[in-house]
Formats: C-alpha cells, sequence, structure tokens
C-alpha cells in the first residue's frame, strides 16, 4: 500500500487528541515535517496553527498528496542534517598523549578519583567529571590544563581491558620503566624511503605505453571546437608533441630524486645505499652518478626536441605541414628512447641493487649478531628467529645484513615485543682502524642503529675461520671499548667439537668472560639460555626504542624543525 493511500485511510478515521508540537526556530526541517502532519489531520490546525502556514489551502486528494510532499521533504532535511552530524563525528579524530607528559610513578586511578575495583561505567563517568571541572574553556588555569591532561591519559590506559590490565601488572613502575610504556605505532619510521621512488620502466615500455595513452585512451584529441581547419590541426600537432614530451620527461624525473633523497636519509640507510651501489659497481661496471647523468641528459635531450619539434607544428604554414612535422616529432622521441635502452636497463640494475639493501624498522627493538667471518652467527640466528641466512662452510658467506622476526611476551603482562634478529657480515679488524665494505656494514648497525649486541666466538677457527683466538679477543675489545654502555652478551658456539685445542680456548674464554653463554647450534646445546638472554637484550632495547620515540614525540610538539630522523645521539647509548 502506498503512503498516499495509507494517509487517506487514516484521515477518515475518527480523530484524536494529538498534542501540538513546539517548534524552534533553528529546527526548520523538523518545522516542515510538523507542517505536513497537519495537513494530514486538519482537525489540529487550530492548536497549531503555526505548523501550517506554509500548507496550502487545498482539499481530497490534493491536500493528501501536498502534505504527503511536504513530510517527505521535512525527513529529507533531517536526514541530512544527521548524516552531517555522523559524518563530522566521523571525521574527528582522537588525539592520544604520550605518558612522558606525565609525573613518575603517577597514580591513574587517584586521578579519576576511583579505586582499582571501578567498574568501566565509573570510570567513565568519573573521567566525565574530571574533564568537565578541569576543561580550559572552564578552569583557564596551569595546575587544572595539567589534570585535564592526566585525565585523558588515565581514561586511554584505564577505558582498555587489556591496556588496564598491563598498568594494573605494573602499578607505580608506570612512567619509571619505558618498557610497560612501549607502543609498537609506527613513529620512528622504517628505513625504506629510498625505496618509495619508482622503478624505472624500460624503454619499449615506455613508448608502447605512451603510444596507447595518446591513441587509444585518446588522451590528445583533435579540437573541433576551432573552426580554422588550419589553426585546428597546428594546435593539435603542437599538443600532441608536448603530451610526448611532458609523458617522457614525468617519466625520467621520478628516478632525477635520488641526489635529493639520499642527502636526507638516514645514516644506516644512506650507508647501505652506498654498499649495495658499490657492489654493484664491481659487480656489472656500471657507476650510478654516471648512468644517473645519462638519465638526465636524455630527459633534457627530450624536452628540447619536444620544444622545438611543437613550435615548428604551431608555426607550420598549412594544417597538412603542421600534421607531418608533428608525426616526425613524435617518432624521432620514440626512436630517442629506444636508443637509449641499454643506458635504461643499466640504471634499472641499479634501481634493483638499491631495493636489496637492508630494511630495518626503527620502532621494534633489534638485536645484531657480530664476529670474525664463519663463527656461526648465521646458525644462530636461524635457530633463534624467522631469519634464513645461507650457511655455508667458507668465509663471507654473508654479504648483507639479514633480518628475523622474534615475538617475545613481557612476563606478568599481555605486552607483546617484536623483536628484529640481525646476522651481521664477519667482521675484520683493518690496520690502522679501516674496515672494508661489508665490515663498515657491521658497524654501522651498531654506530647508526639501537642495537643491542651478541658477540659470537669460534673456539676452534683452524679450519675454516680467518681469525684466531687473540684477534677475535682483540676484536671484541675493540668493540667494547666503541660501544662501553650497549647492552652485550658474548656467546662461544661450537662448543660440540671434540678438539683439545677447542677445549683449551673454551676454557680460556670462560675465564676471562664468565658469563659468556656456550651454545652448539648443531646439537642444540644452550640454545634455550641464549634465547632467553637474547629476549632480555629485546626487552633492554624496547626501553632505548621507547625513549627515542619520545624524544621524536617532543619535538614535534614543540614545533622543533622536524629532523628526517631521531638518531641514538638523543640518548647515552655508547
Amino acid at each position: 500500500m502506498s503512503f498516499i493511500a495509507m494517509a487517506s485511510l487514516a484521515a477518515q478515521r475518527e480523530p484524536l487528541p494529538v498534542k501540538p508540537l513546539v517548534l524552534r526556530a533553528r529546527q526548520p526541517s523538523l518545522a516542515i515535517f510538523s507542517a505536513g502532519i497537519a495537513g494530514l489531520f486538519p482537525h489540529t490546525a487550530a492548536s497549531s496553527s503555526s505548523s501550517t502556514a506554509g500548507l496550502p489551502d487545498l482539499v481530497g486528494g490534493a491536500r493528501l498528496a501536498s502534505a504527503a510532499a511536504i513530510i517527505g521533504l521535512g525527513l529529507h532535511q533531517i536526514c541530512r542534517s544527521s548524516r552531517r552530524v555522523v559524518m563530522h563525528a566521523t571525521a574527528t579524530k582522537r588525539v592520544r598523549l604520550s605518558s612522558s607528559e606525565l609525573p613518575k610513578g603517577v597514580d591513574f586511578y587517584q586521578v579519576l578519583g576511583v579505586d582499582k575495583f571501578a567498574t568501566q561505567g565509573e570510570i567513565r563517568a568519573a573521567y566525565k567529571r574530571v574533564i568537565r571541572e578541569t576543561h580550559p574553556d572552564v578552569n583557564p588555569g596551569s595546575s587544572a590544563a595539567d589534570q585535564f591532561m592526566q585525565a585523558q591519559e588515565a581514561f586511554r590506559w584505564l577505558s582498555d581491558p587489556q591496556q588496564r590490565e598491563v598498568y594494573d601488572g605494573v602499578g607505580s613502575k608506570f612512567g619509571q620503566d619505558a618498557i610497560y610504556d612501549y607502543t609498537d605505532e609506527p613513529i620512528l619510521g622504517t628505513l625504506t624511503e629510498i625505496r618509495n621512488i619508482p622503478e624505472l620502466r624500460n624503454g619499449i615500455e615506455m613508448v608502447n605505453l605512451c603510444r596507447r595513452e595518446m591513441s587509444f585512451k585518446g588522451a590528445v584529441k583533435i579540437p573541433h571546437h576551432i573552426k580554422d581547419v588550419r589553426k585546428r590541426f597546428r594546435t593539435y600537432g603542437h599538443d600532441r608533441l608536448i603530451f610526448v614530451r611532458n609523458f617522457f620527461c614525468k617519466e625520467i624525473r621520478k628516478v632525477l630524486q635520488y641526489p635529493e633523497m639520499v642527502r636526507r636519509l638516514h645514516p644506516f640507510e644512506r650507508l647501505s645505499v652506498e654498499i649495495a651501489l658499490t657492489h654493484h659497481i664491481k659487480k656489472e661496471g656500471v657507476v650510478f652518478g654516471e648512468a644517473l647523468a645519462c638519465m638526465k641528459h636524455l630527459r633534457k635531450s627530450i624536452h628540447e626536441q619536444g620544444k622545438a619539434r611543437a613550435r615548428a607544428s604551431f608555426e607550420a604554414d598549412t594544417g597538412r605541414l603542421a600534421t607531418f612535422i608533428a608525426d616526425e616529432g613524435v617518432e624521432e622521441i620514440f626512436d630517442m628512447v629506444v636508443k637509449h635502452e641499454p643506458l635504461i636497463q643499466q640504471f634499472i640494475g641499479c634501481q634493483k641493487a638499491i631495493f636489496k639493501s637492508p630494511c630495518i624498522d626503527l620502532d621494534k627493538p633489534t638485536v645484531v649478531f657480530v664476529g670474525a667471518p664463519n663463527v656461526g652467527k648465521s646458525s644462530l640466528v636461524r635457530s633463534l628467529s624467522t631469519g634464513m641466512p645461507e650457511v655455508n662452510a667458507h668465509p663471507y658467506t654473508t654479504k648483507q645484513l639479514t633480518i628475523g622476526h622474534l615475538w617475545h611476551f613481557i612476563a606478568g603482562t599481555p605486552l607483546l615485543i617484536h623483536g628484529q634478529i640481525v646476522d651481521s657480515p664477519g667482521l675484520r679488524e683493518g690496520q690502522g682502524g679501516r674496515h672494508n665494505l661489508m665490515d663498515q656494514l657491521t658497524m654501522g648497525s651498531m654506530e647508526h642503529l639501537p642495537t643491542g649486541v651478541a658477540f659470537v666466538f669460534d673456539p676452534y677457527p683452524y679450519t675454516h675461520g680467518l681469525l684466531d683466538m687473540k684477534q677475535q679477543v682483540q676484536l671484541r675489545e675493540s668493540l667494547r671499548r666503541k660501544f662501553p654502555r650497549r647492552p652485550w652478551i658474548d656467546v662461544i658456539t661450537k662448543i660440540d667439537l671434540e678438539e683439545d685445542q677447542s677445549k683449551e680456548n673454551v676454557e680460556d674464554l670462560m675465564r676471562r668472560y664468565p658469563d659468556a653463554l656456550k651454545v652448539s647450534a648443531l646439537e642444540g646445546t644452550g640454545l634455550d639460555e641464549l634465547n632467553m638472554e637474547v629476549r632480555k637484550l629485546l626487552e633492554e632495547m624496547t626501553k632505548v626504542v621507547r625513549q627515542l620515540q619520545r624524544e621524536k614525540i617532543r619535538q614535534l610538539r614543540l614545533g622543533e624543525p622536524r629532523a628526517s630522523y631521531v638518531g641514538k645521539e638523543a640518548l647515552s647509548l655508547r
């Protein structure tokens, strides 16, 4: 049954007492709706004459149709206003404050004025009460502003059952130990900015894509609105050349951002890119800087050629000549790109080398395994994490950082830590403190990243090792002197060897480093103990990461010039 028919039946029934509607001046949509209701029930017009002011004096079906139309208009405006309210509420984001603003050992329950056994309803009611009393618009005092911020932070932690469980587990330690205020949100960022530049397409693919965009997708159309035929085809030829020129210049311009981007990269990411390109030079003989300069020259040539041909086409004597010049210019640009295909392929090879550089997430605690070449670091990383580094008998098997992942629950809390376990290339102490490229990558992971260190000894390096025991001890001592405050553990691997020299070296190392762990990746001996010690390192590094996150948040809040990264220089890690 239609709405008009239902309204007609309702008008034929006995009149019912209808309470007059009192309308507000700022509710026009509700007024329109009430006017339509009054039109359906004329006997109420006397009691609500203001509601029927906009309804024409009609009878029968015309009155019903008019009333129905007015009701529909009122409902439509009410729905529109409700939709605007919902959209406004959805667009409003909740701003979360950092606990670094809170005093040490703050009691969230005391801030809200409730006990520890309060229900969620009581916590919400107390939060609303404190907010009303300390809102800056009501109480402009500085102490009230501090209480207002503390109440927001307290409600954020106590309104979430899981976060409340974490807070209840640590109590007054909250704010004193950074690990309990750790967040895995992307604050410091990930070292992947260099990967944001897309890979360059090869020359033939760019030419085919340009043809498709220009011909089939109609990127350039004949301007039929121009009545003069000669001017029409002049303009058409000019637009085609400008489109082709801009298409290739735009594609090449994307990869010309590398010099500017490399200058503002994180130091470790810059070092990783430099080492990756150096390896590429030794392997392929292509220098990235020279390839980049050639790409810049190619873009300049395309721009000049397109500009000159576009001017010639626009100044042609006839429309046919303009079309001929445009066709010839487009094909010249296409031939120029195809002839530079070897250069484009060399540049794409450099880009692929850059994309192979390691990706480190600065918001996750990290432990790096360090040691001489071929001491068994890769086998330990395989045993402890999801990383799958290559394991072979020859030295320098690991030529890049290999990253594995490890998840760890803090004891007594539901706080889950996502840690990174890094296998690094073997180190050799160079003459005068100089290191080769792979050594620089390992040193950079300790110099530029907040990492814990697990130093690995090989007690029997005489089979395929490069450093004997004395040299390994010297390497360890030099690194420890350089990073005296870095979280550190010593690991003695390959204890399953039965050689007498190996056993003597193990005993000597245990006398030097009584806290060192003895493990065997082959037999699994000591891996459980090493696993627990690595997890303790992750907990320590979680505190460091949280402090770096607080420093980044502080810089952003104070409006300081935004740095591209927050390095370990903000803390006393070394």
